[in-house]
């Protein structure tokens, strides 16, 4: 298969060339949680078809995205995971996942669309200050719309995992996709969504701290209160 491209001597172009087929980003997206399986991608990517699954899959490894490995016995299946450069991109990632729940995902959920827990937590570990878990360590799970994934924190790092915790967290989290998004977002804090009862949280006060602390930001200002760029 012909690879497209915009043929331009630009960054943005050369990463577009990596990224701007259809689903390509969302495969990354599924792969920040950690390593899958291809059932496990064919089952999050509901309507990419096998097909064009498989070539992604193939254009990403060829870029040098994703890998693939063997995990050892009992399990002993093929999985799916990201390369060092392949983590780099999802983190570059984050400021357009930001930017589409601030401006592009101010409502609430429609029973049609799709939704997991892990496709939020990416944006909530960007967001969490690596100096604030300098000496904490410990697993946060979420639960969001009957969905479950995991923040594990540890040397400055924050691992997103999905689904439940195997063994009991140290904090638990429960709320609805939309309310998260919205502390994503800066448009709520998380102190005013814990007060009011539409965020509960429960488990290690440290830990909790670190999720207060990180998402406590003032508003996101309204386009009149931005700055016009210069033209």
């Amino acid at each position: 298969m012909t690879r497209r491209t915009y043929n331009q001597y630009c960054g943005l172009a050369y990463a577009l060339d990596v990224v701007g087929e259809r689903w390509t980003v969302l495969i990354v997206r599924e792969l920040m949680s950690g390593p899958k399986r291809y059932s496990d991608l064919t089952s999050s990517l509901e309507g990419i078809g096998t097909s064009l699954l498989a070539t992604r899959i193939r254009q990403l490894e060829d870029r040098g995205i994703i890998t693939r490995r063997q995990l050892p016995p009992p399990a002993a299946v093929l999985v799916y995971q990201l390369t060092d450069t392949g983590r780099e991109l999802a983190e570059s990632l984050m400021p357009l996942a930001i930017w589409g729940i601030r401006h592009q995902l101010s409502h609430t959920r429609s029973p049609d669309e799709r939704y997991r827990a892990e496709w939020s937590l990416p944006v909530i570990a960007s967001l969490i200050d690596r100096h604030a878990i300098d000496s904490v360590t410990g697993t946060i799970e979420f639960r969001i719309d009957n969905t479950a994934a995991q923040l594990h924190l540890h040397d400055q790092q924050v691992d997103v995992l999905a689904g439940q915790a195997h063994e009991k967290p140290d904090a638990t989290v429960t709320t609805d996709a939309a309310t998260l998004t919205a502390v994503g977002a800066g448009r709520l804090d998380l102190p005013s969504a814990l007060a009011d009862g539409r965020i509960t949280a429960t488990g290690d006060p440290s830990i909790l701290q670190v999720l207060v602390t990180s998402l406590t930001a003032p508003a996101t200002p309204s386009d009149s209160e931005k700055p016009t760029p210069s033209r």
